[in-house]
């Protein structure tokens, strides 16, 4: 027989189940039209058990979200955890709909079914062997120290993942919140896009859609920025910003010395445009993903990241009206083309 107290934890967890899984249908139905795969549920005690009680030498990426390894039916797994409180539930079941929506691409970090017995609910997703693209360093976040063809790679799949989201369903979906940190990597470095929660869709026969301005700050898309106007301008901008950290190793806001110990600040665009106008190209590059200094960067590999450093100018590059339209298709194809040129 249970005792009082767990008889009022199961039924809270049942409560908690009640709640997230009508709100989850709600969601799910909304932005598939029905038509999604199976989402497999676990209980508390699985989760728990799985991350020795939320244990925080299980935590293997943290940013606003922990990130557990654990073990599930004999299957590593990723677990993902709202990290603050404070966060809006809609997104975590909007992430659940839409990652159970591509869990089938494989540049798509696998959903593989949720808890909805926590007061938030949790996600339990395939576990990338090589881990997040990036990691906390003392300057903030860093890219992995990965060599040059691996990092196209990256941007590519991304970019082919990004363009299933945008044309494979009734309506165009937006994720909005491209970056590195939402990125992993499998055990053959293949990337994994993740986190969908700030993804909306655009109505059929429309170009955009009028929403609140979300995302990460000094990260989002002009005309997104200053009218709220959502377009598939929002990811190609966003995959811009990627594609530049990736060549350079910097991040998407740039520390520059002023004066004395006093730092300023200079958007990744507006850093690399200085090094192009005071010194030659490979000052830009990254020197860890080489194996020679970076001026005997040979002939091909040289080719390859100018044609890739204009491409990602051409995704960040604000486009006036009637202006032809830069598509996620297109820059995915334009990547192909390069990594070929060798």
């Amino acid at each position: 027989m249970l005792c009082p107290s767990r008889r009022k934890q199961k039924k809270q967890q049942k409560i908690n189940f009640q709640k997230h899984g009508s709100l989850l249908l709600e969601e799910i139905i909304a932005s598939s039209g029905g038509k999604y795969n199976p989402i497999s549920t676990f209980s508390s005690h699985q989760i728990l058990q799985a991350t020795n009680h939320f244990d925080w030498n299980y935590v293997i990426y943290e940013d606003i979200f922990l990130w557990y390894k654990g073990t599930i039916e004999n299957r590593a797994v990723l677990i993902k955890c709202i990290k603050y409180e404070n966060l809006v539930p809609h997104n975590f079941y909007l992430d659940i709909a839409v990652s159970s929506m591509m869990s089938c691409h494989k540049n798509v970090l696998k959903l593989i079914g949720c808890c909805l017995e926590f007061p938030r609910p949790v996600l339990v997703c395939e576990y990338p062997e090589m881990g997040a693209l990036t990691y906390r360093g003392g300057a903030g976040m860093v890219i992995k120290p990965l060599p040059w063809n691996v990092r196209l790679k990256i941007a590519k799949e991304i970019a082919v993942a990004v363009t299933y989201l945008h044309t494979e369903f009734p309506r165009t979906i937006i994720h909005r919140d491209l970056k590195l940190e939402n990125v992993f990597l499998d055990k053959n470095w293949t990337a994994k896009l993740s986190s969908f929660g700030l993804s909306i869709s655009i109505p059929e026969g429309q170009s955009g859609v009028q929403d609140m301005v979300c995302g990460t700050t000094g990260f989002v898309e002009t005309q997104y920025a200053t009218t709220g106007f959502v377009t598939e301008n929002v990811d190609i901008y966003n995959l811009g910003f990627i594609m530049l950290s990736l060549l350079t190793g910097k991040r998407r806001l740039h520390e520059e010395p002023a004066n004395g110990d006093i730092y300023k600040l200079i958007m990744l665009p507006d850093y690399v445009g200085e090094i192009l106008e005071r010194g030659p190209f490979t000052e830009l590059i990254d020197p860890s993903m080489l194996n020679s200094t970076t001026d005997n960067i040979p002939d091909h590999l040289r080719l390859q990241m100018e044609a890739f450093l204009e491409l990602a100018l051409k995704c960040i590059r604000f486009r006036p009206a009637g202006e032809n339209v830069l598509r996620m298709i297109d820059v995915a194809k334009e990547l192909k083309k390069i990594e070929n040129h060798t």
